[in-house]
């Protein structure tokens, strides 16, 4: 899969545009590109993202969450049911250990969990059985206590007592998130051998149809910041997704390969 094109994302249908142009049409990525979130007070500044499927047609979704210095820490999938919205709350994910609660038809069959209506697909990806839906703890409370380290700037024992963020003296969690559709419930990263293959063969898919906003919310300050999530297209055709060498969004994992 190969990905380029950041376009603001509104909520409408899916629409096709040219690549490399600042458009306003879904992705097969999106990216969240900051959030905060204080992990000692419930008052404190928080993070919400919401993510949308634009299509009819039932999606996996892979979400990594990466420090301020680019580094991935962690990783898992939702399910989305055609024309289905998912929330995260971040310091939900990252205090209580909760991720969202989803589940494609194989896993959901009572339709309990991932719901849908008459023009929305669901089907079944057996790829996600024994991973979703996620457990209410769906966390280790040491690597979640990781994860809070390393996204304010401190060590985790993850990684030998390494850091991966900048230390900014304020313990709050920072960094930015990204969402890519996916084949298959996958526990690979972007860069991991495997997840991109060229023309969508690897996990990662060439997909457009995602659209998602974030919410900034600093309650105890009565502050909001909203934006859209910047969508980034995928083609395996256009020449400046193609061409070996070519900048593309993921190119520093993948050697700009244009896998």
């Amino acid at each position: 899969m190969v990905l380029v094109s950041l376009g603001i994302i509104t909520g409408f249908q899916p629409a096709r545009a040219a690549i490399g142009a600042a458009d306003t049409v879904p992705g097969a990525t999106l990216l969240f590109p900051y959030f905060e979130v204080d992990t000692n007070s419930s008052t404190g500044v928080d993070t919400f993202l919401s993510i949308r499927n634009t299509s009819a047609t039932a999606i996996l979704g892979h979400i990594t969450v990466w420090t301020d210095l680019g580094y991935p820490v962690l990783t898992f999938n939702i399910y989305m049911t055609g024309y289905d919205v998912v929330s995260l709350d971040l310091r939900d994910t990252l205090v209580n250990r909760h991720l969202p609660r989803t589940a494609s038809a194989g896993q959901d069959p009572g339709d309990t969990i991932s719901h849908h209506g008459s023009f929305s697909q669901d089907i079944n990806f057996a790829s996600c059985t024994g991973q979703l839906p996620y457990p209410t703890l769906a966390l280790n409370a040491s690597f979640a206590s990781d994860l809070r380290s390393l996204l304010s700037g401190g060590p985790a024992v993850f990684l030998s007592g390494k850091c991966a963020g900048f230390n900014h003296g304020d313990a709050i969690a920072r960094g930015y998130v990204t969402i890519d559709t996916v084949n298959n419930c996958t526990q690979r990263m972007p860069g991991n051998v495997g997840y991109f293959g060229n023309g969508g063969t690897g996990d990662a898919t060439n997909q457009n149809v995602m659209a998602g906003e974030y919410f900034l919310v600093d309650s105890g300050n009565a502050l909001l910041h909203q934006g859209a999530a910047v969508a980034v297209q995928a083609s395996a055709t256009d020449p400046s997704t193609s061409d070996a060498g070519r900048y593309t969004f993921y190119g520093r994992v993948n050697s700009f390969n244009v896998a």
